[in-house]
């Protein structure tokens, strides 16, 4: 009996002692991913007013082929909206990350 529990609590100890931390790997990941899927972003959250190819105006949505706005500017409107107050994204969409490959795709859309 006390054998079978030394091996147990020795097993265990090896098990967790040799087991590689999963914050790191899953860290990493998460940060490819979010900027791999700027376009499903895009697709969630813009496409409806904006289109696919960002020209399609619905509710006054501004044409991103012709979009002169900075990064800075692209940023602050995702974050908070424009001046109609529409586009308010700063609780859907807050990782810094998420909002710079956004950013990014946008601006691939340009002519």
């Amino acid at each position: 009996m006390v054998l079978k529990i030394g091996s147990i609590l020795t097993s265990t100890f090896i098990l967790f002692a040799c087991s590689t931390p999963i914050t790191n790997s899953n860290s990493k990941k998460k940060d490819v991913n979010t900027v791999v899927d700027a376009k499903a972003l895009y697709t969630l959250h813009c496409e409806a007013c904006h289109g696919m190819d960002g020209t399609k105006g619905i509710s006054g949505a501004a044409n991103l082929k012709v979009s002169k706005m900075t990064d800075l500017q692209i940023k602050n409107t995702i974050k908070n909206g424009n001046d109609k107050g529409m586009m308010p994204f700063k609780d859907i969409i807050n990782s810094e990350t998420e909002i710079d490959s956004l950013v990014s795709f946008v601006k691939s859309l340009r002519n």
